[in-house]
């Protein structure tokens, strides 16, 4: 009988030293964390993985404008979140609060060449002495709607240091003599780290630009497509067009996105 204990016993050790030895060599792999593309389902409406961040969120403090959030805490979720909070102060053009604009969009920016890019037409419209017929709406210009859009892409980011980030929005442009006009195109950010997520780059790039290879593509836009209904609203078919000869690959639905 002892000698069954004894075998049984140098058994049972062969097979812990066996088990041991898998799980070392063969480690489990760690859960995706809870936004990451490949922690999330397909469920959205165009097919897109839907992500539980918010466009309006994120963030613990406000620019000198009152609304635009600021105060990340350097996760690349934040990142996400900061690029859609951001995008209205590179889209939007109202001359009655273009100043108190402009200077939020240097509060949550580093110095660059791409601040002239991002006030050019800001700076057109509101010095120009007569204002060109269109505005709508009490003087807006161009006015955003990134829920409308509503998708983002992280294509790259090291926590507290440098993200890129692409967000897709919706928005509306006047039209000299005509109703306001819906449109969509992507915005393409870059975020450095300096105690909170600082636009150090942007653009709004064509078919075929890469933003200097820091992008898979420069993203989906409306270009050449006509709206007869001025409100921004996504439909199949447009999703379709505009994602033509452009990846889908880590595209991701904010959770309030508008659909």
């Amino acid at each position: 009988m002892r000698k069954h204990w004894k075998l049984l016993t140098a058994l049972g050790a062969v097979i812990v030293i066996i088990a041991v030895a898998v799980v070392l060599l063969n480690p489990p792999v760690p859960a995706p964390k809870k936004d990451d593309p490949s922690a999330l389902q397909a469920s959205g409406k165009f097919g897109f993985p839907v992500s539980g961040i918010k466009i309006g969120e994120g963030g613990t403090k406000t620019a000198s404008d009152g609304k635009t959030i600021t105060g990340y805490n350097g996760t690349c979720d934040s990142a996400a979140q900061a690029a859609a909070n951001y995008t209205p102060l590179i889209e939007d053009v109202n001359t009655s609060t273009w100043a108190q604009q402009k200077k939020a969009l240097v509060e949550v920016g580093k110095q660059g060449p791409w601040v002239e890019r991002a006030t050019f037409n800001g700076d057109l419209l509101a010095n120009a002495k007569d204002l060109p017929p269109g505005a709508f709406d009490g003087q807006w210009y161009y006015r955003s709607d990134v829920a409308a859009g509503g998708l983002y892409r992280v294509t790259s980011c090291d926590e507290k240091k440098k993200a890129v980030v692409q967000v897709f929005t919706g928005g509306v442009a006047a039209v000299v003599n005509k109703a306001p006009s819906a449109f969509f195109q992507t915005v393409t950010f870059e975020l450095t780290w300096s105690d909170d997520w600082k636009i150090s780059d942007f653009a709004i790039v064509q078919a075929g630009q890469d933003f200097g290879g820091r992008v898979k593509d420069g993203g989906p836009m409306s270009v050449g497509t006509s709206f007869d209904d001025p409100t921004p609203m996504l439909q199949s078919d447009l999703v379709d067009a505009f994602f033509q000869g452009k990846s889908r690959e880590g595209w991701v639905e904010y959770a309030n996105a508008k659909r």
